[in-house]
């Protein structure tokens, strides 16, 4: 055959995060009341197998909780979402740097060499002279200030 009569076809390819992100969108937009997990599997004509490993992702993430039911006469699960996902976007808390501040570790010529998983690496933060100082420093202004 010439390569002629067979033409391309642009088929469109999901990613796998692609896939997560609608399928958490999907759940999310079915509120408090959930989606059955066949339905999402239908949604996105996925066999179940698929199916499972794709909510199995999103329940490891935190994003969302399964709940075992009979539906339809089988057993399946209602998915919805993680009450502490669905509120991480409505409420962002302030981040306080007051306790780091003047840590030595930000301005470290060593930091790119320093570990705590490596015994043997002279540089690790148990050991470091810089870091006991600073923490004796800083406890001991809070000290002064707490006594005033």
């Amino acid at each position: 055959m010439s390569s002629n009569i067979i033409k391309p076809i642009k088929v469109s390819v999901k990613s796998k995060s692609d896939l997560q992100d609608d399928a958490y969108d999907a759940i999310s937009k079915s509120g408090e009341s959930g989606i059955f997990q066949t339905e999402l599997c239908k949604v996105f004509s996925l066999d179940s197998r698929d199916g499972s490993r794709l909510v199995g992702n999103l329940e490891k993430q935190s994003l969302i909780s399964r709940e075992k039911i009979l539906y339809k006469g089988r057993w399946t699960y209602k998915l919805v979402l993680r009450k502490s996902s669905a509120s991480i976007d409505s409420v962002k808390k302030p981040v306080e740097v007051t306790c780091v501040e003047g840590a030595p570790c930000f301005s470290c010529t060593y930091q790119h060499l320093c570990s705590s998983d490596d015994d043997t690496s002279q540089y690790s933060p148990a050991r470091c002279t810089w870091i006991e100082e600073w923490v004796l420093t800083s406890f001991g202004h809070a000290m002064d200030t707490q006594n005033s």
